[in-house]
């Protein structure tokens, strides 16, 4: 089965979750906007529903975060954090943004991969006023959403020179992946005390 199929597959699952499907990958922080750009292109969704659902979901999913941090405050953020790898330090560099930046950095967060996920914990930590939070996270989340759906969109257009691409290099790419986790685990299982 070629990579092509199996993006195929998942285009489609996607298309039969539809705006709810988005909803709640959106409310999880699901970067998987481009997929419903896709959807866009083929006429199964609509541009700027796919837009509303997303940008509703992840603001409901960024406030739970703020109340976590708001209510529970760091010590809940770290032990529970790991779950979504959200460690200790990652914590720290959000706080380092966050006290150099201000609550503006709640909107520029937004357009920063990581950070835009877990800006919330420290906004909430310092009870940054809720209303401005939503209105800063409103912002960036629109914005972003609207660019994801639209790289999507673009995508679509041009999916046969992706597949073709994506044909040519998946082979090679997988062959080397797999050749340097052996060697990985061999240099790991060597070095093993018996």
């Amino acid at each position: 089965m070629a990579i092509t199929e199996y993006i195929m597959i998942l285009v489609d699952i996607f298309a039969q979750l539809g705006y709810p499907g988005i909803f709640v990958l959106m409310v999880m922080e699901s970067a998987t906007l481009p997929l419903g750009g896709y959807l866009v292109y083929q006429r199964r969704l609509e541009f700027w529903s796919v837009v509303a659902v997303a940008t509703l979901g992840s603001l409901i999913g960024t406030m739970v975060d703020y109340g976590i941090g708001y209510y529970l405050g760091r010590p809940a953020v770290l032990r529970y954090g790991r779950i979504v790898r959200f460690s200790h330090e990652r914590l720290e560099t959000t706080e380092r943004w966050f006290s150099r930046h201000g609550t503006s950095v709640v909107l520029l967060a937004r357009f920063v991969p990581l950070l835009r996920t877990l800006i919330a914990f420290p906004a909430g930590m310092v009870r940054m006023e809720p209303k401005k939070f939503l209105a800063f996270s409103a912002i960036g989340i629109l914005v972003w959403d609207i660019a994801l759906v639209y790289v999507g969109f673009l995508a679509g257009q041009n999916s046969a020179q992706i597949s073709s691409i994506l044909e040519s290099y998946f082979l090679p790419l997988g062959l080397a992946s797999i050749a340097i986790l052996a060697i990985v685990a061999y240099r790991s299982l060597r070095k093993r005390p018996d």
